[in-house]
């Protein structure tokens, strides 16, 4: 369900304001759905919150730490 696609989103650290600018609507539209006053959305508001989630594990893929050229091995954490 979108309330707790939106969650997952904000444990990704986006805050409602953040998705609200990514799906072009209000930050008050993403209280309501998560409030369970908004149940039906758009099919292009409920992709675009899809692909923020999908965007988000991309980030997150991005930031880890990589091998290092000269050693092939992954940097200690």
């Amino acid at each position: 369900n979108w309330k707790s696609l939106i969650a997952e989103i904000q444990a990704k650290g986006f805050s409602q304001q953040e998705i609200a600018d990514h799906v072009g609507k209000s930050q008050a539209w993403v209280s309501s759905i998560i409030n369970g006053k908004v149940s039906d959305l758009k099919y292009s508001d409920g992709a675009a919150l899809i692909s923020m989630l999908g965007e988000s594990d991309r980030k997150e893929a991005a930031d880890m730490p990589r091998p290092t050229s000269s050693s092939n091995q992954w940097p200690a954490p």
